[in-house]
């Protein structure tokens, strides 16, 4: 009895290692990507910054927000995202982004969704949480660049589609 027990907690502890090595895995793969956002302004329109959405939001199965934070200059500083929210309509945390924004001195925003359901178009939901945002960061002197929503491997901008 005493093997056995032995061989399952030596089981237990390699899928332990396991897992701790794929969060480990992930972190670099991350910081890896998000490396194309360091150290030059930054524009929503180009693949390198489609590609960093995707790979960050495309695959998730729950609703998440992510906003970004840049400088005046365009300049990469730091994101949060936020996981929750319904197929009817996205929660971006107005006073959690307002302070993180002025704790970092940020002056740019980029926000990003996913649609989990695969279909990449902003719904009518999406449209008036950004104008929500974009009213209460613009009188902060606080600019909004654009909003994304990811479905899949599909970036949308609300900005390139005039919603902005």
């Amino acid at each position: 009895m005493d093997a056995l027990a032995e061989a399952g907690s030596e089981l237990g502890e390699g899928r332990a290692a396991v897992a701790s090595a794929i969060v480990a895995a992930r972190r670099l793969s991350e910081a890896a990507t998000r490396e194309v956002l360091l150290g030059q302004p930054t524009d929503t329109g180009t693949l390198a910054f489609r590609q960093y959405l995707v790979s960050r939001l495309g695959s998730r199965r729950e609703e998440c927000v992510m906003v970004l934070f840049f400088t005046g200059d365009a300049l990469y500083i730091a994101e949060d995202l936020y996981v929750g929210g319904t197929r009817a309509e996205i929660r971006i945390p107005l006073r959690r982004t307002v302070r993180r924004a002025f704790d970092l001195d940020a002056r740019r925003l980029v926000i990003a969704h996913n649609h989990p359901s695969g279909i990449p178009q902003p719904s009518a939901a999406d449209i008036a949480a950004t104008g929500r945002l974009r009213e209460v960061i613009e009188a902060l002197e606080i600019g909004l660049d654009d909003h994304c929503v990811v479905a899949g491997n599909c970036v949308v901008s609300m900005r390139a589609m005039g919603l902005l």
